[in-house]
């Protein structure tokens, strides 16, 4: 396929159904609000009693250095902590304990009155996503919308926080919140997807914030259409390149089956 690298993370894919092609008509991209894709890990609290809720890995280890910290000094010049560590097994019934005795009931699950005070898009590193094509461009009938990790969108301001991760797969709980986890549970998903290597931009909502990112100039660099895009709005897509300014330097490419294997392949176009 010419034109795309699927690991090139300069540039991260949109999918979207007809109605993306609007939206870049009107120079934005419109944000998502709903927290489903998270369950039902996110609802962690509904599942799990307090007797039976987890303890993180960065919970456990933090208590583990306490009780180590609390040695007398003599103790700890013959004992490392690695030492220490190694003992963990006969120690972690105390630790969970003390951990949860540690807690307020509002400490049991992850935050999710932070979430929604965030609106978002969901990345690819690929164009020839099967995921993205199926459940997010409407079964092959919407578009793929290349953008540049580098630009301003992407970047946060005084008056818009951003932020953009890679999403991790079958990750531990962490429910604190920190400077390395200031959203827990967002860039989170199960290990059975890490092929869709999604990315995810969060961007704080306000009162005065429209549910839409604006399009900076040389955001969109290339746009795909796939099997069953229908060919009016495969017209739109070649109206908006050919006449809008803003989108002339975008490259156009179809998506279709590949001919050798069980995978999508893609070929560029160029305007009649």
């Amino acid at each position: 396929m010419t034109g795309v690298k699927s690991t090139d993370q300069a540039v991260l894919f949109l999918y979207g159904d007809v109605s993306l092609v609007q939206a870049l008509k009107s120079g934005v991209l419109p944000l998502q609000d709903d927290l489903t894709l998270l369950s039902p890990y996110i609802d962690l609290d509904r599942w799990q009693g307090r007797g039976a809720q987890v303890v993180t890995v960065q919970e456990f280890d933090a208590e583990l250095a306490r009780d180590y910290q609390r040695l007398p000094d003599n103790i700890r010049q013959l004992l490392s902590f690695e030492a220490f560590q190694a003992q963990a097994d006969k120690l972690a019934e105390t630790i969970r304990a003390r951990v949860l005795a540690k807690r307020q009931p509002t400490d049991l699950g992850y935050n999710k009155s932070r979430l929604d005070k965030i609106g978002f898009l969901r990345l690819f590193s690929s164009a020839l996503s099967h995921f993205g094509w199926s459940a997010l461009a409407a079964n092959q009938s919407g578009i793929c919308v290349a953008l540049n990790s580098r630009s301003p969108m992407f970047l946060p301001t005084a008056g818009q926080p951003v932020l953009l991760r890679r999403v991790s797969y079958g990750a531990d709980h962490e429910f604190a919140i920190s400077p390395n986890n200031p959203l827990p549970g967002f860039f989170c998903d199960h290990a059975e997807h890490r092929a869709r290597d999604e990315w995810r931009v969060a961007y704080a909502r306000t009162a005065a914030s429209a549910a839409e990112i604006r399009l900076p100039k040389n955001a969109v660099s290339q746009i795909y259409t796939a099997m069953n895009t229908p060919p009016m709005v495969k017209q739109a897509v070649q109206d908006l390149v050919a006449q809008d300014m803003r989108y002339r330097q975008v490259q156009l490419f179809q998506v279709q089956p590949d001919t050798l294997r069980w995978q999508l392949s893609a070929k560029p176009f160029a305007l009649p």
